[in-house]
């Protein structure tokens, strides 16, 4: 597999709304404030993983791409409304979960995130489901594939490991 360096993601179009995202995110918020981890009041230094996080909105993020690639007709408009239930979702659990230190940022770490992150995670997601490649390759192909890359292109130092 070819490994692909861009610099800007896929375009955003305009967010559909829909009622049953807002329903799945009513789900998603209802779950998540089930499965959080809690913590007394006076211990609120204490912050939620941000595994526990990106997991929760991963996951989230790959159903709700199956969705909207299946109700919404153009392609930069799927990617607006799943990009709008991220950020819904990130509103009710991210804020939960960032260091202390790190809430006087937290309005251009979600833009950072957003922008960043998941709109090229949605790239990447759709693109995968559009070649049907979610079969992993052997592990011998790719350990073939990585040392002809390697005799090709060398190894930084001239130091090859065993």
């Amino acid at each position: 597999m070819e490994v692909q360096v861009r610099d800007v993601a896929n375009p955003i179009g305009e967010n559909k709304t829909d009622e049953a995202i807002n329903d799945y995110i009513e789900v998603l918020a209802a779950e998540w404030n089930e499965v959080k981890e809690k913590s007394p009041w006076w211990k609120f230094w204490q912050r939620l993983s941000m595994v526990r996080v990106t997991d929760f909105l991963l996951n989230s993020l790959d159903e709700l791409i199956t969705y909207a690639d299946q109700v919404i007709e153009i392609g930069p408009d799927k990617k607006a409304t799943v990009m709008d239930a991220i950020n819904r979702l990130y509103d009710l659990i991210v804020k939960e979960a960032l260091p202390i230190w790190l809430s006087p940022f937290a309005s251009k770490t979600k833009e950072l995130i957003l922008q960043e992150v998941i709109s090229p995670a949605i790239d990447w997601i759709v693109a995968k489901y559009r070649s049907g490649n979610w079969q992993p390759t052997p592990a011998n192909e790719l350990a073939i594939q990585w040392k002809l890359k390697a005799q090709m292109f060398g190894v930084p130092g001239g130091h090859r490991p065993k």
